[in-house]
Formats: C-alpha cells, structure tokens, sequence
C-alpha cells in the first residue's frame, strides 16, 4: 500500500476484534513515530504501551470504554523538560549537515538561540511535534491493516495517577489500535475549494 492508498484508507476505529497484535507490527508503528520529523529535531514524544487485560480495563476508568476494549492502547505523551535539550539536538543536526546551504550553516547551532517562548508557546510547540508523531503512528497502523483511532477525551488526572507519570511526563493522546470489528464509511470531507483560501 502506498501513503496515497493508507491517507485515503485510515479511519477513526471505535470497534475492534479481540484478536491480539503482532509483536512486530506494534513495533513498526511506534518506530514510525521514532522517525518522524519535529522542530529543531526535539523528538518530545514518549509513549507508553497500555497492553495488559488489567491495564486495559483500568484504562476505561479514565476514558472511553473503546479504548479499553482495543487489544492495544499507546499512550501518547510529550516530556515537557525536551525543550532543555534542543542545544544537544541543533549540535547534532549541525553535525549531520542538516543546516547545509542555509543562513543556519554560518550561524552555526551555538550561535543560533531561536526563538523565546511563553510557556503556552513551549506547550503547543510540543504538541504539534506529538500529533506529527501519531499520525505517522495512524498511518503505519492503515498500511499494516490495522485500525486506530486518536483521543483526547480522558481525565487527565486519573490517567496520570493510574500510570505513576512523572511530573515532566504529560500524556496528550490515547491512540487504541487493533483489527476493526467494522469497515466504516469515509467520513465527509470539505472540498479543496473550500479549504484552499488562496494562491498567490
């Protein structure tokens, strides 16, 4: 399957089978998430593999019962102390010649301070990087024939708890995945000229 087929294929999965998942799919789903791109290369992402029957079930006491019915749940986090890094991930970039033929190359990854940030800035800075992540993670899933389905909807606080978090550990999105019980319709999309606002 190519990613035109698995974009056009993924669907929201509410309704799994029971079936368990291979070790190696689970794997290559959460190493597309290892590899996907993020600003100043900050990788934020952490995630936690929710597989057991008794972790699943206390799951559903944080969130939706789907997700507790799906055989596997990732737990998609971002580490809000990853920003403290970036001057170890420009270094590297630099070293890999990723500033290559940019203005970035001659002010070298010491020079560069990007940019300040509030502290709301700095949390939707790692959270986009995240949700680039689980869409990588979405996709994969479609490609290997298994559904998915992205969460918001859970107690922060539970969840947390439930989990032992670290203070610094911040748990974003739910992505339950497993083989779908039911082949949902597409869902309706707007049309390119309504989201197109211009080309200029």
């Amino acid at each position: 399957m190519d990613i035109k087929e698995a974009i056009r294929q993924r669907r929201s999965i509410r309704n799994f089978k029971s079936d368990k998942l291979k070790e190696e799919d689970v794997e290559l789903i959460l190493e597309a998430a290892r590899l996907a791109p993020s600003g100043t290369n900050v990788q934020p992402w952490r995630f936690i593999v929710v597989e057991s029957d008794k972790m699943r079930e206390e799951l559903k006491g944080c969130t939706l019962d789907f997700v507790g019915g799906a055989p596997v749940t990732i737990v998609c986090c971002v580490d809000n102390n990853s920003l403290e890094k970036v001057p170890d991930r420009l270094q590297e970039l630099s070293k890999a010649g990723a500033f290559k033929g940019t203005a970035l190359e001659k002010v070298g990854s010491s020079g560069y301070k990007g940019r300040k940030m509030s502290e709301e800035d700095a949390k939707r800075y790692l959270h986009l990087n995240l949700s680039i992540a689980i869409e990588n993670m979405t996709l994969q899933a479609t490609e290997l024939g298994i559904g998915s389905c992205w969460v918001m909807m859970f107690n922060q606080q539970k969840l947390s708890e439930l989990l032992n978090l670290d203070d610094n550990i911040e748990a974003v999105a739910l992505l339950p995945i497993g083989y779908a019980a039911d082949n949902p319709a597409p869902r309706p999309r707007l049309s390119l000229d309504e989201i197109v606002i211009d080309r200029v």
